[in-house]
């Protein structure tokens, strides 16, 4: 029999206590992160830039976590349809939504009343993943070449010229209405589900203009297909030799869209900090990094509390673009 003194028995009861300890502060009664498949919603249709960012993270979380990470686009009422199925989704982890703001251009503004989620109580920031740029394009059939002879031949022309957007009362929605308004136009929207589909409609002239982002319109822009007239926020180095709004005199227009990760609310801590992580590992990979500047996107890997103020400060922003100019 051991002794209640003996060295044996010393590490024998140690090891118990320490297995309680942990027991009782649940470290081990939860399970690893992943413990199944990840699905990352996308809210908007495939083809877009989100989309592809969604399957190039996709791709490197799954070889990291050893577990399949799909990606699921749920397209419609401009984003919304797409986040309403992650708030519901549980809080562990393994819903994720890659979004922009849209996420929160939908619930303000008159629709705040009504709004079927909010931004800040029902989602965790998980990572701010890229910048994403826009720029205002037109189809190069247009007889100009620039936003001023843009400006006085849709003047000209009263009501035969429209804009086209991603989504009503989203980016590249409201950036449309807000250069139509500062502008003094009378351009009709078109909405589309998402900005692949409305770059190809001006491509093909059912719409003369529109805001889309760097990352859809770039290549069409160096094939000459669409003729870039401006882009929201500073000039991209991307487009070097279009100006931006703010040195045409539209203030209004100094924004830089963004892409961004979000869990469920409820989300634990470590699992979210985990999930920052391994994006921001991501995010640094030279071939990712290389990818994303070829797709016109500028990594961030701002991670939960710098994404979150980022979410707050857009709220107000947003707020009153909408009330401004966004549609009922």
């Amino acid at each position: 029999m051991s002794s209640l003194f003996s060295p044996s028995f010393f590490w024998r009861t140690s090891a118990v206590l320490l297995l309680a300890a942990g027991l009782g502060s649940g470290a081990l009664a939860q399970p690893g992160f992943p413990s199944k498949p990840v699905t990352i919603v996308v809210p908007f249709p495939a083809g877009g830039s989100m989309d592809a960012l969604a399957r190039i993270a996709g791709q490197k979380l799954s070889a990291e976590w050893g577990q399949p990470v799909l990606v699921d686009n749920r397209a419609g009422a401009g984003g919304m349809i797409g986040a309403q199925r992650v708030k519901s989704s549980p809080p562990d982890g393994h819903t994720l939504l890659l979004t922009n703001s849209a996420l929160i251009q939908n619930v303000v503004g008159a629709g705040a009343a009504t709004a079927p989620y909010d931004p800040v109580k029902d989602f965790e920031p998980v990572m701010h993943m890229t910048l994403a740029p826009v720029v205002f394009v037109v189809n190069p059939r247009l007889p100009v070449q620039n936003l001023q002879a843009f400006i006085a031949l849709v003047k000209s022309e009263p009501k035969k010229h429209s804009f086209g957007s991603g989504g009503v009362n989203q980016t590249l929605h409201l950036m449309g209405a807000t250069f139509n308004d500062a502008a003094g136009l009378d351009m009709a929207h078109v909405a589309f589900k998402g900005d692949a589909g409305l770059v190809n409609d001006i491509i093909a002239g059912h719409v003369s203009s529109g805001f889309a982002t760097i990352a859809t319109a770039g290549p069409h822009i160096a094939a000459g297909t669409l003729r870039a007239l401006a882009v929201a926020g500073p000039r991209s180095p991307l487009l070097p030799g279009v100006p931006n709004f703010r040195e045409l005199g539209f203030q209004s227009l100094d924004v830089v869209g963004w892409f961004g990760m979000f869990a469920p609310a409820g989300t634990p801590k470590v699992t979210v900090d985990k999930l920052a992580a391994d994006i921001a590992n991501v995010l640094k990979a030279p071939d990712v990094t290389s990818k994303l500047k070829e797709m016109s996107l500028t990594p961030t890997g701002l991670g939960p509390a710098e994404f979150g103020g980022i979410v707050k400060r857009d709220l107000g922003y947003w707020d009153e673009v909408v009330k401004k100019v966004g549609e009922k």
